[in-house]
């Protein structure tokens, strides 16, 4: 991914973690992604279906920490740090 001016890094950034959210979770329709912007921090809170929590979680936590790595990883070309909360 090349630089993108800040507001696109955001948008590009949230539209990933939808999508990779969105197809671990039965319930995709129920994915949502509330957006909270510092200058050098965003945090996404990411809303799943009850159901579909422990799918989001994994065992242990490895599936939310493999979510976090992902989106993380895109974020480094960015200027900003990427936080994620699940609920």
């Amino acid at each position: 991914m090349k630089k993108l001016p800040g507001d696109q890094q955001v948008n590009f950034l949230m539209a990933l973690l939808v999508n990779v959210v969105s197809s671990i979770v039965e319930h995709g329709e129920d994915v949502s992604v509330g957006l909270a912007q510092t200058p050098a921090r965003v945090i996404f809170t990411v809303r799943v279906h009850h159901a579909d929590m422990g799918l989001v979680i994994g065992e242990g936590g490895k599936t939310g920490d493999a979510i976090r790595r992902i989106v993380w990883t895109a974020a480094k070309k960015t200027d900003r740090r990427v936080d994620i909360d699940f609920v």
